[in-house]
């Protein structure tokens, strides 16, 4: 057998059980930095907290008006971020629960927000074809820089030290290097809806809406490789990489979690996750464990 096929012996794809509690679909489940816990948010308009590795629900964030999108954790776990349908993200103290900030600016849905590597500036992407900057550090509410040169909505970003990379319905993936104000473009010719990094950031995922999930060289944009066998036509889903980087890891509508081998890009392991659409996919930071969420309610955790 070959090396590859040995590691995928090992992919998580056992159920080690289910976190229970969100009421409708859960849109997004997320490791927090060190895979101790995992944040989550959905439909019913909550933020939670959890340790998947035990089951336990330790807390519930309420402030939405609108069902949130997404949730990002800082790098020391104090302070998490969120963003929804109701125009709003909130910066949240995670021992007390308590909203520090809510920036503003966004004046459509926001689909996606991070911090960056230090926690200082939040960034977010939105439906008004905007990517926002925001310095947690300042009483400012309001943006310290606005990027507006989508011709659709922005579905995804994602930070390294030095860039904003966003992947949007318009087909593009644009990346912004903040120290030399340069703006380079990748046009995949397919809305994307999900893009994410490689661990060792040398390369870029980009899930698309015809059903294919698309590996970029990060600083030259060239096309790498093509991933097809999953169901990607119009839900926003996730798409990430195992913890070694070995393995592409992608959701799809009819409820399976496909994973492909970055080289070859054959799939090597499909199970049915869910009994509906997989929204989103986290993968622990050093375990063979996973996390699946789903339109259908359920959040799974995978070993």
């Amino acid at each position: 057998m070959s090396s590859s096929g040995t590691a995928a012996q090992h992919l998580p794809r056992t159920e080690a059980r289910s976190l229970s509690g969100h009421q409708g679909a859960v849109l997004a489940v997320r490791f927090n930095r060190d895979g101790n816990y995992c944040l989550s948010c959905g439909k019913d308009r909550t933020l939670r907290l959890w340790n998947p590795h035990t089951g336990a629900h330790v807390k519930t964030y309420k402030s939405h008006a609108r069902e949130v999108r997404d949730v990002h954790s800082s790098s020391d776990n104090a302070k998490l971020v969120s963003c929804g349908a109701d125009r709003q993200i909130f910066y949240w103290d995670v021992a007390s629960g308590r909203v520090i900030r809510k920036f503003r600016g966004h004046n459509s849905e926001v689909n996606s927000v991070k911090f960056n590597e230090y926690n200082a500036v939040v960034v977010s992407a939105g439906y008004d074809r905007t990517v926002r900057a925001f310095d947690c550090r300042s009483q400012s509410s309001d943006p310290i820089q606005t990027i507006d040169t989508f011709q659709d909505s922005v579905m995804s970003v994602n930070l390294t030290k030095t860039e904003i990379i966003a992947g949007s319905v318009d087909g593009t993936v644009r990346t912004f290097d903040i120290r030399m104000g340069r703006e380079t473009v990748d046009n995949l010719g397919h809305p994307v809806n999900c893009i994410s990094l490689s661990n060792d950031n040398n390369c870029l995922l980009a899930n698309c809406l015809d059903s294919t999930v698309r590996l970029l060289d990060k600083s030259s944009g060239e096309l790498l490789q093509e991933y097809r066998g999953h169901a990607c036509k119009s839900f926003k889903m996730d798409c990430c990489l195992t913890n070694d980087d070995a393995f592409v890891v992608g959701g799809s509508e009819d409820g399976y979690v496909c994973f492909w081998e970055l080289v070859d890009a054959p799939v090597v392991a499909r199970f049915r996750a869910h009994s509906s659409v997989v929204t989103s996919i986290s993968y622990h930071p050093t375990k063979a464990c996973m996390l699946t969420s789903s339109v259908d309610g359920s959040i799974r955790v995978w070993t």
